[in-house]
């Protein structure tokens, strides 16, 4: 067949899966890690088997012009284009949930502690509060305005529980309808469907417990971090309370 998934910046890089058994529990639960440098229409496909995803873009993107790295592409406008997709992946089954992580603080040594505009080696503290840093303020901006939390009703999660209505076949970001359809898949595509849908996604913020300057990988490295127990136990304590009531 013909060859259409691109390799290089922005594929997928790896896929690395653990299976862990519960007591008590029959079964085993399977958790697998996309790991990708942006987002990814090609690769949407891979998660029809999963019954929840944690999603999360931001990294790879500039933090002061808010362009991915190397492609040029808007976080914006992915951002918009991942809402999308995950939206329509709980809306065409049951017994499935979509996540949407905040982005993690930096404390590189520059303005506002992202990478870039930097001369010094060394994790310092923020000067100004994580909630400011770019990545998280674009995700804020685009939430508010595909979503809306659950007016009139006060749940655990609000308002971290937000219910979004999409068109599928939008064509202005990089949806998975507008890969294909610019890549001539035609077969891939059901135009017979309610392009509409409506569903609900939760966020994970967790940006807060993860602002200390000291818990980094290097001095060289202040983006990503250490594996810290009882700094990841209170992580996922946060995801305990999304799920529990879902």
């Amino acid at each position: 067949g013909v060859e259409y998934v691109p390799k290089g910046w922005r594929t997928m890089s790896a896929i690395r899966t653990s299976e862990v058994a519960f007591h008590n529990i029959d079964g085993v639960a399977k958790f697998s890690y996309f790991s990708h440098y942006g987002w990814s229409p090609w690769d949407i496909e891979l998660l029809e088997n999963c019954n929840i995803i944690v999603m999360n873009l931001g990294l790879h993107y500039h933090a002061y012009t808010g362009n991915a790295i190397r492609t040029g592409n808007s976080l914006s406008s992915d951002v918009r284009a991942a809402i999308t997709s995950l939206v329509n992946f709980t809306a065409t089954k049951m017994d499935r949930i979509a996540i949407w992580r905040s982005a993690l603080p930096q404390h590189f040594q520059s303005t506002n502690g992202h990478y870039g505009n930097h001369n010094k080696s060394g994790c310092v503290p923020l000067k100004i509060s994580f909630r400011e840093q770019a990545y998280n303020v674009a995700y804020d901006a685009v939430f508010d305005e595909m979503c809306q939390t659950l007016d009139g009703v006060d749940t655990t999660c609000s308002p971290y529980e937000k219910h979004c209505n999409v068109n599928i076949r939008e064509k202005k970001h990089q949806t998975t309808y507008q890969f294909r359809i610019s890549n001539n898949l035609t077969t891939w595509v059901d135009e017979r469907d309610d392009p509409v849908k409506k569903g609900t996604i939760f966020r994970w913020n967790i940006a807060d417990l993860f602002d200390n300057h000291l818990w980094h990988h290097t001095i060289f490295d202040c983006s990503h971090y250490c594996y810290v127990p009882q700094l990841f136990d209170e992580a996922f304590k946060r995801l305990e309370l999304l799920l529990r009531n879902n």
